[in-house]
């Protein structure tokens, strides 16, 4: 007996699955994105457990639910996954301010959690390097902050107004934007927090409009960027400006949100490239639409990303152990070795076959890359894109190199 259960690395029974939490937003401010962001973890859970699990033929359960789009809501169902479900990981949160909740429950639980979606700059301390366990597959907003401010220079703001979430996403996202504009020469007129979750802000809007600003840049979500919107249209009179907004509300619900999608028309923005024109994310598409029958939603590689890279290392450490899962992030990430070799989507059966066969693998996103650094972050290209009510579509309309912004 002894001898077996030195020989058995995994402390779980060899059959019993492995359950991973899945954290998204069903409700809240960021009802819209939650199901398709559930589904793509699920595509990937799929894809391995059709090619028998993990660690000798362990399925793969996950676990799903939901934050409300609330933080303080977030921790708690954290700490459920962990203390009540068993999960050895979890995907999630999609808000910075609820990841920053999670991952101290995951930090002391010693577990592995990995969001597709948080961009917040204060995540990267949130832990320290190396010996972190909290990741991300988007990379953080302190690199947009410079596409905003370099875009609204571009088409000529010289009177800039920022208008924010008054939360972990936005109060770093909003001071970074108002920082390197002003870096560049311009002006900015007015910095207006708001809350989430209102039905309206009448008063933030009139207190930018109150500003005359030539450009206001947005960091929200869709639903309180629809309402900013629809307030901003009510107004008896507004300057006119031109909307500069961020990857939060590049999703349908921001013109479902603001009641018809000509308010939002020509409304232009920034946001991580998380559609590359790839084989890995052309891969993910199609299977994520032959398994759904729905297009892909915003974030949902990066999202697929994040699950795909947890099932990876677990393979790779041996073990469902917290701390091993962890170390086995940063291998199977990035190239290491000259022998490594790039896997992604729809090839996570191949990746686990060459782990077991003790060769190096090195995952390349549906998102883009997602070679984590010492803090577990990511880089990325970014994009310009602009809002088309005539089609009902984001519109990139340019790509910056991140090389260029780092």
């Amino acid at each position: 007996m002894l001898l077996g259960s030195c020989s058995d690395p995994d402390p779980g029974v060899r059959g019993e699955p492995i359950r991973i939490g899945v954290i998204v937003s069903l409700t809240g401010g960021l009802a819209s994105v939650g199901p398709h962001l559930a589904n793509s973890a699920r595509l990937a859970a799929r894809e391995v457990n059709s090619v028998g699990g993990l660690l000798g033929g362990r399925e793969v359960e996950l676990v799903v639910v939901d934050d409300r789009t609330d933080p303080a809501f977030a921790r708690m169902e954290a700490q459920r996954l962990v203390q009540e479900e068993g999960v050895v990981a979890i995907v999630g949160s999609l808000a910075s301010s609820a990841s920053l909740q999670v991952q101290e429950i995951t930090a002391e639980a010693q577990i592995p959690q990995v969001s597709c979606c948080s961009t917040s700059p204060d995540l990267t301390n949130a832990q320290p390097e190396m010996e972190r366990f909290l990741f991300r597959t988007v990379p953080a907003d302190d690199l947009q902050a410079v596409v905003v401010a370099r875009q609204a220079d571009a088409i000529g703001c010289t009177r800039l107004a920022v208008l924010h979430l008054d939360d972990s996403y936005g109060n770093p996202f909003g001071m970074a934007i108002e920082a390197r504009f002003e870096a560049l020469g311009g002006t900015v007129v007015a910095r207006v927090p708001f809350p989430a979750e209102r039905p309206s802000y009448s008063t933030q809007v009139q207190m930018i409009a109150d500003a005359t600003p030539d450009c206001v840049g947005l960091v929200a979500f869709p639903a309180e960027g629809g309402a900013i919107l629809r307030d901003w249209n009510a107004l008896a009179s507004a300057p006119d400006v031109t909307w500069i907004g961020t990857d939060g509300i590049k999703d349908s619900g921001f013109p479902m949100a603001a009641g018809s999608a000509a308010l939002v028309d020509g409304v232009t923005g920034t946001a991580p490239i998380v559609e590359p024109v790839t084989p890995a994310f052309n891969a993910y598409a199609a299977l994520y639409e032959a398994t759904f029958s729905e297009p892909v939603g915003i974030f949902g590689g990066s999202q697929y990303d994040a699950m795909a890279l947890v099932l990876i290392a677990i393979e790779q450490a041996e073990t469902t152990d917290g701390v091993a899962i962890r170390d086995a992030l940063f291998d199977v990430s990035s190239a290491d070795q000259a022998g490594d070799r790039f896997f992604g989507p729809g090839q996570l059966g191949l990746a686990l076959q060459r782990i077991r066969d003790g060769l190096g693998i090195n995952y390349e996103g549906a998102g883009g890359p997602v070679d984590f650094d010492a803090f577990g972050n990511v880089v990325s290209d970014y994009e310009i894109w602009r809002f088309d009510a005539a089609t009902s579509s984001f519109v990139r309309t340019a790509t910056i190199g991140a090389s260029t912004i780092q």
